[in-house]
Order: structure tokens, then C-alpha cells, then sequence
């Protein structure tokens, strides 16, 4: 599985690199073509990769508490030794002290320094707890970024499905009414029907190879967004046919869509971002205690460095009393930061709910018109077929035939254009729950009952 999903992202960067041509593919399953998305999508790839440096800056932090150990050396090489004159220190001696060196002109001195934070006034874990939040955002950024991906592809698999059911009916169209206007032709030639009804035949005629054309076209550019979203050519997705649509119920989808979602899920994480930012502020006001030291491991032969210690170690403590650092201000900045923060949290939660509600009427709506188009299609079936004897008796006129010919096309375009807006309209639903494996196993029954 994981060489199958490389070899997929390195065909990916071949594309993108023009090295290669797109990948031909005959059938694709929307759970194939959804795997396809989160493998080769170039924008979820670099929101992984900001995951992926966030995770590298949180281990980064995690070193912040431990101890540092550094070697350093120093090389000087000076005009003359630094010396000690005795004779001007301590005036009125007897006889005359020859200066002392203290240092040779060659100073060198290699040491091991380190140090130790052991309480920072609680900065550091804050810093720690920061960073852990910024992971937890982008990790939640990703999957929005998947979500609505996903939801794009919904549309785009679908759209194509729709765009050639589309082409499928209004080709159907033209056969049935190049038909009927080879039968007005005759008719006219007999004397049975005036010259109108024949002209009005042929203008029907001519007007369905245009919808027919343009319906060409739409399959055309429908295909042409799912292969650029999936990175393939000529992607075909399986035909699918419903009798019932079936509707999941609010309650659990609103629990997992309130309790899950990334968007909630990010601010909770900003939330603790701005927690932590205000541990840090105040950490300013609280004193900071370390231990450091250092082992010298070569030095020059003088004096001086004779008199200096071979090691040692210390501990440092400070107290910030007056800064010049404007922490108060800097203290308040963070708390109005994470208010910010609750409040735009609190209005996410409303909108999801309104979107989520919104998209549930709107599924409802298309079920329901998907369900009331099938007794349209019959009665227009029916007036079509009757239209049609009528006319070829002559009881009926070639306009009131198109008519019942157009009706019975809007009302199976209907149906197609409800089931469509059904399935856009329940993968919304279901991707706010996070249900998207879910709804890839509901539109996979809709194939089987083709295949069965």
C-alpha cells in the first residue's frame, strides 16, 4: 500500500516536472479517485510539509530545558606580554624589581563550557506548550485542506456523470426527433399535414443537435476539471443508479461534526497557543536560576594562567525588578489574544451548525424531488407516446408533439440534476462529520445495484 501510494506522488512530480505525460486511467472508483487526491494533490502536499516543519520546530523546543555543552578556544598574539611593574605599585623600594610577565605574547586557552537552565520562570515549557498548539493547528489545517478537497472531488466525479447523463438524454432527443421529422416529411409529401408542421419539425430537430452539441462540450469540460484535479487522462468514473435515496440521520452527524471537526479542532489548539503565550509573558515578572561552569583542557604556560582555575562552576540567579521590556503591556496583548480566540471559536461552532443544517434541508429537498421526478417522467412518457400516435393520424400538431418531447427531457434531467445535488449535498454533510469513508461506502452500493 505505501509503495503504491510513492509510486502514485513520484508520477505526481514527473507531471509537474513535465517529464512525463498524464497517466491514462479507463475506470476509477471514487474511493480510487479520492486515494488518487490525497496522494498527488500538490496543495495537500505542502500543507504536510508545513505539518512536517512544525513537527521538526516542536522537537526543536523540547532541547530548550536540557543542557548545553559547547568547547571553546581562543588564540591571541599580542605586541609584547602583559607584565606587572612592582617598582610603580610600591613606591620607595630599596633597590629596583624587574617587571614581571604575567602572559606570553601567544595567548591560546581551549575549555569545556556548559549550562543549565534549571527554572526560567516557567518560559521554557511555555515556549514547549506553544509548540506543541502550532503542531496541533497544522495537523487540524491538513485535514481541512483533505475535507474540502474531498468535497471538490464529490462534485467533480459526479458533475461528469451528470454532464454525460446530460449528453446521453439529449442525444436520445435527436434520434427521436430526427424520427419525427422523416414522418413529417412524409406526411407534408402526402398532403396530410401543411408546410408549417414539417418546418416546425425540422426547426425541433435542428434545435436538439444543438443541445446536444453543447452538452458535448459540457461533457467535455467536466471531464477536463476531474483530470486536472486527479492528475490523470480521460478518468472515467463508474455509473451509478439509485431507486432510494436514503437519508442518515442529524443527531449523530451534528455529535461527530461538534465534537471532531478540524476547523473547532484548530482553534482549541490557537487557544492554547495563546495560553501559553501568556505563561510566557508572565514568566517575565518571575526570577530565573541556572547552574554553568567550564574545564580548561589546554592553556599557555604563563602566570597568569597558572593563577587562573583549571574549572569551575557557579549558579546564576536573576530577579527582574524594572524592565524596559513593556511586559505588562505584552502580558495584556496575549490575553486579548486568546479572548480573540474563544470568540471566533464560538462563531465557527455557529456557522458549522448553520452549514450543516442548511446542507442537511438541502439533501432532503433533492431525495424528495429525486422521488416526485419519477411520477413526471411517466406522465411525460405516456403524453409523448400518445403526441405521437396522434401525429402520425394527423390528430395532433408537430408543435404539441415537441412539447411532450421537451417535457419528458426536463423531467429526466430533473431527476439526474436532484440525484447529482443529493450527493454533493450529502458528501457536504458527511464531511462535516468526518464521515467520508462512510459516504465512499454508501455510493459504492449504488454501483452494485448497477452490477447485480
Amino acid at each position: 500500500m505505501k509503495q503504491h501510494g510513492y509510486r502514485r506522488r513520484l508520477l505526481a512530480m514527473l507531471l509537474s516536472m513535465g517529464l512525463i505525460g498524464p497517466v491514462s486511467a479507463e475506470s476509477i472508483s471514487l474511493a480510487q479517485a479520492w486515494q488518487q487526491v490525497d496522494d498527488s494533490s500538490a496543495l495537500l502536499a505542502a500543507e504536510r510539509q508545513v505539518e512536517a516543519r512544525a513537527l521538526a520546530e516542536r522537537r526543536a523546543a523540547g532541547a530548550l530545558g536540557g543542557p548545553s555543552l559547547s568547547l571553546g578556544a581562543t588564540y591571541l598574539n599580542m605586541e609584547k606580554p602583559l607584565g606587572l611593574d612592582v617598582n610603580g605599585l610600591v613606591p620607595g623600594l630599596p633597590i629596583s624589581v624587574p617587571s614581571l610577565d604575567l602572559t606570553e605574547r601567544e595567548i591560546y586557552r581551549t575549555s569545556l563550557r556548559g549550562s543549565w537552565p534549571i527554572y526560567a520562570g516557567g518560559r521554557i515549557q511555555a515556549a514547549q506548550a506553544v509548540k506543541d498548539a502550532e503542531l496541533d493547528a497544522q495537523r487540524q489545517q491538513v485535514e481541512i485542506q483533505r475535507r474540502e478537497r474531498f468535497n471538490l472531488l464529490v462534485q467533480r466525479y459526479y458533475g461528469v456523470l451528470l454532464a454525460q447523463r446530460n449528453a446521453e438524454l439529449r442525444e436520445a432527443q435527436v434520434s427521436a426527433r430526427r424520427t419525427h421529422q422523416r414522418h413529417a416529411d412524409l406526411l407534408a409529401e402526402q398532403g396530410q399535414i401543411a408546410e408549417v408542421e414539417r418546418l416546425n419539425a425540422q426547426v425541433a430537430f435542428d434545435q436538439a443537435r444543438l443541445g446536444y452539441a453543447s452538452a458535448q462540450r459540457q461533457v467535455q469540460l467536466a471531464q477536463q476539471a476531474l483530470d486536472s484535479l486527479l492528475q490523470l487522462n480521460d478518468s472515467q468514473p463508474r455509473a451509478y443508479r439509485a431507486t432510494t435515496l436514503a437519508l442518515p440521520e442529524i443527531a449523530p452527524l451534528r455529535r461527530d461534526m461538534l465534537s471532531a471537526h478540524p476547523a473547532l479542532r484548530l482553534f482549541d489548539a490557537k487557544q492554547r497557543q495563546a495560553k501559553g503565550a501568556i505563561a510566557a509573558e508572565k514568566g517575565r515578572y518571575k526570577p530565573e536560576l541556572g547552574l554553568f561552569g567550564s574545564y580548561t583542557l589546554a592553556e599557555d604556560s604563563s602566570v597568569l594562567s597558572e593563577l587562573e582555575p583549571e574549572w569551575f562552576v557557579g549558579v546564576r540567579f536573576t530577579m527582574p525588578i524594572v524592565t524596559n521590556d513593556g511586559r505588562s503591556g505584552r502580558l495584556q496583548a496575549a490575553r486579548s489574544a486568546e479572548l480573540e480566540v474563544r470568540h471566533r471559536r464560538a462563531q465557527t461552532e455557529q456557522d458549522l451548525r448553520l452549514l450543516l443544517d442548511s446542507q442537511y434541508q438541502a439533501m432532503e429537498q433533492a431525495a424528495f424531488e429525486y422521488e416526485t421526478y419519477a411520477s413526471s417522467i411517466a406522465l411525460a412518457s405516456e403524453n409523448r407516446r400518445l403526441r405521437q400516435l396522434a401525429f402520425q393520424q394527423g390528430l395532433a400538431t408537430s408543435v404539441e408533439l415537441v412539447d411532450a418531447d421537451q417535457s419528458l427531457l426536463a423531467a429526466q434531467l430533473g431527476q439526474a440534476q436532484a440525484q447529482y445535488h443529493y450527493l454533493t449535498a450529502s458528501a457536504q454533510v458527511m464531511t462535516l462529520a468526518g464521515q467520508m469513508t462512510q459516504f465512499i461506502e454508501r455510493s459504492g452500493s449504488l454501483w452494485q445495484e448497477i452490477e447485480q
